[in-house]
């Protein structure tokens, strides 16, 4: 006869085989240092331009590298283009700090878009969000196979991300003199009225 301790054993096997058929394919770590640089990935800022948050646009545009052997991008179904901080914009600050494991790495924490692969160059005009934060950038493109893991990449800065970098001004670092300004305007503004107005009547009373 099977044990009850054998028997429970058998059950917890069963279960676990079950929810991890539910779960599907456990993906596997990708690590950075591992993948590719195919992509060739440029866009319209110059080196060290400063762009606007909620005002500015940001021309992409990335495809393979023409230099590499045919059917390199095989596997490529989709691409992944991200804003990411440089290395400036990183130090002393541990939420934007890069990970080898893309799981864990900050460095790109913007989405501009998802799309599918295209074998010919593509083109995307990513309007810069306003909730992105004062800092300095670069942009980088993901390609993904068709079971979801990070395959190839192309970034518009060099291997140390010293090169063709540009900055973005946020919301609050852009307006924050500006709303003292106007605040102290404002005011300025009500007193010169009260001001005025209890000038005139004492002249009426007069």
């Amino acid at each position: 006869m099977v044990s009850a301790s054998a028997a429970s054993v058998s059950v917890f096997l069963l279960l676990l085989l079950l929810l991890r058929s539910l779960m599907g394919p456990v993906m596997a770590e990708v690590y950075f240092s591992s993948l590719p640089r195919n992509l060739i990935v440029s866009a319209s800022p110059k080196p060290g331009q400063v762009l606007e948050a909620g005002i500015d646009n940001i021309t992409i545009t990335w495809g393979v590298n023409q230099s590499l052997p045919p059917n390199t991008d095989a596997a490529y179904k989709k691409v992944k283009v991200r804003l990411c901080y440089a290395p400036k914009s990183q130090a002393d600050r541990g939420w934007r700090k890069t990970n080898d494991d893309l799981k864990k790495d900050k460095t790109c924490q913007f989405g501009i878009t998802e799309q599918p692969y295209s074998e010919v160059n593509s083109t995307f005009v990513y309007s810069v969000e306003r909730n992105i934060p004062t800092a300095t950038y670069f942009i980088r493109v993901y390609a993904v196979d068709s079971s979801g893991a990070v395959v190839a990449y192309g970034q518009t800065t060099d291997a140390k991300k010293k090169a063709d970098l540009f900055d973005v001004v946020g919301i609050s670092g852009r307006h924050a003199s500006l709303d003292v300004a106007a605040a102290c305007f404002s005011a300025f503004s009500v007193f010169s009225l009260v001001f005025f107005f209890v000038l005139e009547r004492k002249k009426n009373k007069k």
